[in-house]
């Protein structure tokens, strides 16, 4: 069936055929054939159908699930798209099944040697896949879902196994990403590496970034005074390029204010040849800005407006604290006020209460940048 035919076009015919069908045993196939062509549509469609039905939900349910996964341990005959394969769309339907085909009704085989395999069976293997294919998609979208379900799922029992997979799913995701022969070799020679990715491109500037912030708050030669006169935003987005374009080694190049499609200038456009979208860096002196507006400016400005594209999945907030009020200042964010040293990584929390909300951006680094703490003298 799925020969050369575009999806799209079977998802038509099935919902011509749901409209028109005489024969409601054939309704289960062909709501399967939609929600594998077209799930966006198609989930929602099998939740009413299924509602509609009073006491046939459950035996509908189970036909309809194994139409689209399969029969246990077969597969050929079936219609197969990977438009089902996102995460969003596995969880919906994992908790939809689960709904109708309920786990205190499962059949038990465990401990019966000599049983017969029934449509019950199948649907609870069906059921099972659906979850499987979730956890093995790699990425944040897989990890948010996995977490969710954690909530969302009607089974209490089931939190454990959500938790060590989600965890699991994070691990993976977390681990360096693996290096190519070339630049281990370049590594070897110049002691640098040209990033290949958007995550490779990301980590390197955090890097130095990260770099830079000792040098200002801890460096002997630390020019944090000549910092600390920097009036305007636009002078300290020059100092940082500066000091970026010149430890990069030819990795990457800095862009000032590029403007994108929507007329607006990210503070920094991080490029390399070899990865296909800029990291940007969002610059703010703290001076300027209350936690309110810091959580907005990130939310729909770094994350909302310059992570826009597909293949871009990490981004930079740099804060700036010049130090120009007598006293020490605060900002609230998530309702909690907090002090300069606790500012990023409550900006961290703040992102990461939202991430869920924004499944293609993989990370968000926050760095805080004290001009007042080189000119502390101990006193213990």
């Amino acid at each position: 069936m799925n020969g050369g035919i575009e999806p799209a076009r079977l998802a038509a015919v099935a919902s011509q055929q749901i409209t028109q069908a005489s024969d409601q045993g054939n309704l289960p196939g062909w709501y399967a054939l939609l929600v594998d062509c077209e799930p966006t549509t198609g989930i929602p469609q099998v939740q009413q159908w299924l509602e509609n039905l009073g006491d046939d939900a459950t035996e509908a349910a189970q036909l309809f699930i194994v139409e689209l996964m399969g029969k246990r341990h077969e597969r050929e005959g079936q219609p197969y798209f990977e438009c089902l394969h996102v995460a969003e769309h596995l969880k919906s339907l994992y908790l939809l099944m689960h709904q109708f085909i309920r786990v205190e009704d499962d059949t038990d085989r465990i401990n019966k040697v000599d049983y017969s395999i029934g449509l019950r069976d199948n649907a609870q293997n069906a059921r099972s896949m659906l979850f499987d294919l979730l956890s093995k998609i790699p990425g944040k979208s897989s990890y948010t879902a996995i977490s969710e379900l954690i909530e969302e799922h009607p089974v209490p029992a089931y939190q454990s196994h959500f938790k060590t997979l989600a965890y699991r799913r994070a691990e993976e995701d977390g681990d360096i990403e693996a290096w190519s022969v070339e630049q281990l070799i370049e590594f070897e020679h110049s002691l640098t590496m040209r990033p290949a990715s958007h995550r490779q491109l990301f980590e390197l500037v955090v890097y130095h970034l990260d770099d830079l912030k000792a040098w200002l708050e801890y460096g002997n030669d630390s020019p944090y005074q000549t910092w600390q006169r920097v009036e305007s935003e636009n002078e300290m987005r020059k100092n940082i390029a500066a000091w970026l374009n010149h430890g990069q080694h030819l990795q990457y190049t800095i862009a000032q204010e590029a403007e994108i499609a929507n007329a607006q200038r990210p503070d920094f456009w991080v490029q390399c040849p070899n990865v296909c979208s800029p990291v940007p860096i969002e610059l703010k002196l703290l001076e300027n800005w209350t936690g309110p507006e810091l959580c907005e400016r990130l939310r729909n400005q770094l994350v909302g407006d310059y992570l826009r594209e597909e293949s871009a999945r990490f981004g930079i907030m740099l804060l700036v604290w010049r130090g120009m009020h007598q006293v020490q200042k605060r900002w609230k964010i998530n309702g909690s006020r907090v002090e300069l040293n606790d500012l990023a990584s409550a900006l961290k929390l703040y992102w990461n209460s939202i991430s869920g909300e924004y499944p293609d951006v993989d990370d968000i680094a926050v760095i805080a940048i004290d001009l007042t703490l080189r000119s502390r003298v101990s006193d213990s």
